[in-house]
């Protein structure tokens, strides 16, 4: 813990002085600033997050909890549907999976609660403060919407496949992320009939397909995803354009509907959410300078989730 701390408030000076090097800059040359600053970051991400998948389905096949407060006792995911988020790291040996949709444990050791939900349990994850997901003017069928929107923002790509998509992959960064956590997360989902089930919605906010149809027409609803290990989810979130300025969530869980034949359904997930915003559209006059400041904010995002990955795995 004191190390990371140490590691933090280093990271958070270097971050400080990094952003007072460019607000100056900014002010002699914006145009060089931005493009340097924008270079930089896209280098330092290594991809982009509009081509990937970033979000998976998977089964957990741990069986005891083997560190952190609770190590030794019965995981209570075990066998449970999982909604996961996937970090590809700089280094891609330390790619690794995060359990978004997960239940958790609560109370002392002694005398533990089974939580259906876990204190990480919201996209943007809670832990690196990044801001809602932006909600940016759509076209076509989402023509007069604010839609969410792949873009370089982290967590914004809402594609979502089963773990057992990487398995014949060729990219060693997919094998690597595959094989995470001594492989905990590569359970088959043969058999299930993988379903999304509406938890909660804020007024306004609504989840389609690419083709604008609703998913759901009430809280309680469940949406199928797909069968065993072979599915592609990828929603699309909206509001209209002249929404109340906010933050709109949604919360969902997993659940197996496949139990033709007496089969005995894998367990539900635990619950998790997505949060967005809406936000004034800024001024022309102010976008160049809202896009460094968007650069700034990203290397801190990155920095956070460094801290957090190591802090929780």
């Amino acid at each position: 813990m004191a190390s990371n701390k140490t590691c933090f408030l280093k990271q958070k000076t270097q971050t400080g002085k990094a952003f007072a090097s460019i607000a100056v800059s900014f002010l002699v040359t914006t145009p060089l600033v931005l493009s340097t600053a924008l270079t930089s970051a896209q280098a330092d991400e290594g991809h982009t997050h509009t081509d990937e998948t970033e979000y998976f389905v998977g089964l957990d096949t741990l069986q005891v909890l083997t560190s952190g407060t609770y190590a030794g006792l019965e995981n209570p995911n075990y066998n449970r549907l999982t909604f996961l988020y996937a970090h590809r790291e700089e280094n891609p040996t330390t790619n690794h999976f995060h359990g978004i949709g997960a239940y958790s444990y609560s109370g002392s050791k002694d005398s533990p609660t089974i939580t259906s939900t876990n204190t990480n349990n919201r996209i943007p994850e809670p832990y690196t403060q990044q801001s809602p997901l932006t909600l940016l003017p759509g076209t076509g069928v989402f023509s007069g919407r604010l839609v969410s929107t792949p873009t370089n923002e982290e967590y914004s790509n809402l594609k979502t496949q089963p773990v057992l998509s990487l398995k014949n992959s060729t990219e060693s960064e997919d094998q690597y992320l595959f094989n995470s956590s001594n492989r905990r997360w590569q359970g088959s989902l043969q058999g299930a009939t993988t379903g999304l089930q509406l938890v909660s919605i804020s007024d306004g906010l609504n989840v389609t397909d690419k083709s604008g149809s609703n998913l759901f027409n009430s809280v309680g609803d469940i949406y199928t995803v797909g069968s065993s290990d072979n599915f592609y989810f990828n929603p699309t979130f909206w509001t209209n354009a002249t929404a109340p300025l906010g933050t709109y969530s949604a919360t969902f869980k997993l659940i197996d509907n496949g139990t033709t034949n007496n089969r005995t359904a894998l367990g539900e997930s635990g619950t998790f959410s997505f949060d967005f915003k809406v936000e004034k559209v800024p001024e022309p006059t102010t976008t160049i300078g809202l896009g460094v400041l968007g650069v700034v904010a990203l290397s801190l995002s990155r920095q956070r989730k460094r801290i957090g990955n190591e802090r929780m795995n």
